[in-house]
């Protein structure tokens, strides 16, 4: 169902917010890009949100929707930058610790984000059962510990917690104005990746606050969304509430954008960025998920995310000799780059000396390789990418190849023969950003004993949580259902999982 069908003046901003440059597009009723406009992504992004949103609205007053892209999640964790330290409350019947909290995290991250943990009655047997009795004041008690530790944020995570959220949910009341989280919110029945989940969703809403909670304020009547990594959206304000949701929403937007860009349902990205390069394969529309358990930085995680295979290669990565990255200039190219009269030797400087690219205020004479020289190292980087895309393939050779991002132009014509490179490529992520529906997703553990009667609420009530995070009632259709059963557990107990999605209302 498109957005055409929601009347003429439907034009929608797509923006995306990369680790070196911020893209917006302008699309309409036809999700034909209308206007577009890249800019360097700014240290507060916002600055450079506003100059997207301040160019795109020009000529366009009439746009229905604003929905945002952003890595600054997974940047935050990879980089252990702005985050909350965390304090992990476990109602688990006082029973001993038998794994630690962060077990297997890498031990910069760990010591980066965790201040402590304290275990206190409650807690549930899989049939139902408290552990032990809940007590409220050994709940404010621990919290305060937590605090003295060190604590800016608390994650509350209760054994089988999905079952009855209500220990969770008491504890909660004791946090007062600390940030939290609790762990039923984010589902799922394994302790160690729901706990894991619910830490980094609380870390992570301090690099939210200071980077989004006053976007809405910069064109406040029109609707703000940020995308998920399932390629639907949610309202700005649920994002900063549950960051974790949008982890792995770049590279499922490029993936959309480019596939839709160049007229495939199904395909290969390569999105060539300016810090790496992400590939992952477009089925139906849509990303094709991991089989695997998620992973963050070395954290596991218990929800599915794109099968994305990434590698340090993009048009800040800087040349040492003959090695290419892993470090990159980044959203620094403009002034540390050689061309622009920076130190750094990049991969953009040796596009230019060989006249693969042209950008304005470069200057080749002051880049330190031979065009010669840099076309060999060029074709180095080439063969790594091609590489990096044999691994990709395996899931069906003869799936067309489709390469964009802002680094799809470093490389010369000829050697791109067997790639489609659609219009547009640069900004294929803000265009997948633009492309993307408003939905309602439900995650609860249920009895499937009236197993009819329980899946038609449950649809009801995820088709309802779509309309009132925006989609248009008239447009909204249920797209994904998993039933997940738990053999042990008495009852026919199960793990449904629903999303409904649907372009934005009128």
């Amino acid at each position: 169902m498109g957005l055409k069908h929601l009347g003429i003046n439907m034009e929608i901003i797509g923006i995306d917010i990369g680790g070196t440059n911020t893209d917006g597009v302008l699309i309409d009723h036809n999700q034909k890009i209308k206007a577009k406009i890249k800019v360097p992504t700014t240290p507060d992004v916002s600055v450079g949100f506003k100059m997207c949103l301040q160019y795109l609205l020009k000529d366009h007053p009439e746009v229905r929707a604003i929905i945002l892209g952003t890595t600054q999640a997974t940047n935050a964790i990879l980089e252990g930058k702005d985050l909350y330290k965390v304090g992990i409350l476990r109602i688990a019947g006082q029973k001993p610790d038998s794994l630690p909290s962060g077990y297997g995290w890498p031990l910069a991250l760990k010591t980066k984000v965790i201040a402590g943990c304290e275990t206190i009655n409650g807690g549930f047997e899989c049939d139902g059962r408290e552990i032990t009795p809940f007590n409220r004041k050994e709940a404010n008690e621990a919290i305060r510990r937590l605090k003295n530790q060190g604590a800016e944020g608390i994650a509350i995570v209760g054994v089988f917690s999905p079952l009855n959220r209500e220990q969770e949910q008491m504890a909660a009341e004791e946090a007062g104005e600390m940030p939290y989280s609790i762990s039923s919110d984010l589902g799922g029945i394994g302790f160690i990746e729901r706990e894991n989940s619910t830490i980094l969703n609380v870390a992570l809403k301090k690099v939210m606050a200071k980077g989004f909670s006053d976007l809405k304020s910069v064109s406040p009547s029109i609707p703000l969304f940020l995308t998920q990594n399932d390629g639907s959206v949610i309202p700005l304000e649920k994002a900063i509430e549950a960051p974790i949701l949008t982890i792995s929403a770049g590279p499922t937007n490029s993936f959309r954008g480019g596939a839709r860009l160049a007229g495939y349902d199904n395909g290969i990205i390569i999105d060539i960025g300016g810090t790496s390069t992400d590939m992952g394969v477009i089925l139906q529309g849509f990303p094709k998920r991991s089989l695997q358990s998620s992973d963050i930085g070395g954290v596991r995680l218990n929800f599915a995310m794109p099968d994305v295979l990434s590698i340090a290669l993009g048009g800040g990565s800087i040349i040492k000799g003959e090695q290419i990255g892993p470090e990159s200039v980044a959203r620094e190219l403009l002034s540390q780059a050689q061309a622009f009269g920076g130190s750094q030797l990049t991969l953009t400087d040796l596009a230019i000396a060989t006249k693969t690219v042209t950008i304005p205020g470069a200057d080749v004479g002051k880049i330190t390789f031979s065009p010669k020289d840099a076309k060999a190292i060029l074709r180095q980087a080439f063969l790594t990418l091609e590489k990096t895309l044999n691994a990709a393939r395996t899931v069906d050779p003869n799936l067309p190849l489709i390469l964009v991002g802002g680094g799809a132009s470093l490389f010369p014509k000829e050697w791109l023969t067997h790639f489609v490179i659609p219009q547009d490529f640069g900004v294929a992520n803000a265009y997948g950003a633009a492309l993307s529906e408003i939905s309602g997703s439900i995650d609860k553990v249920v009895s499937l004993e009236k197993r009819d009667h329980v899946l038609e609420e449950l649809r009801r009530a995820a088709i309802e949580k779509a309309v009132i995070n925006g989609a248009d009632p008239n447009k909204v259709r249920l797209i994904d259902q998993s039933i997940i059963p738990y053999h042990y557990i008495p009852g026919q107990m199960a793990r449904i999982t629903l999303r409904a999605s649907g372009p934005p209302s009128k």
